[in-house]
């Protein structure tokens, strides 16, 4: 489902994130940028209107009815792309 701003940060599509965003991902792991620690350039994720990781659950079909994307079995089951920025099977 997309949203005209972030839920968090308020950014309009195609906008970085700010810095305390709770939605904004880490872009060399996938994960939340708020909780990584690891000793990286986390990057400057955008906002696309829609949840992180919700595009690509449509696309795997790992839904758990309409317009409710299985997050969880996207953490466990894909893989994190770098280069891609994105989830991949």
């Amino acid at each position: 489902m997309t949203q005209k701003t972030c839920p968090d940060c308020g950014v309009a599509p195609g906008a970085h994130h700010t810095d305390n965003c709770d939605v904004a991902r880490c872009l060399a792991t996938g994960l939340q940028r708020l909780g990584c620690s690891e000793s990286h350039d986390c990057g400057l994720d955008i906002w696309t209107g829609r949840w992180p990781g919700e595009e690509e659950c449509e696309e795997f079909g790992w839904m758990l009815g309409k317009d409710l994307p299985d997050l969880n079995r996207l953490l466990m089951e894909a893989t994190w792309d770098p280069s891609l920025k994105r989830w991949v099977r």
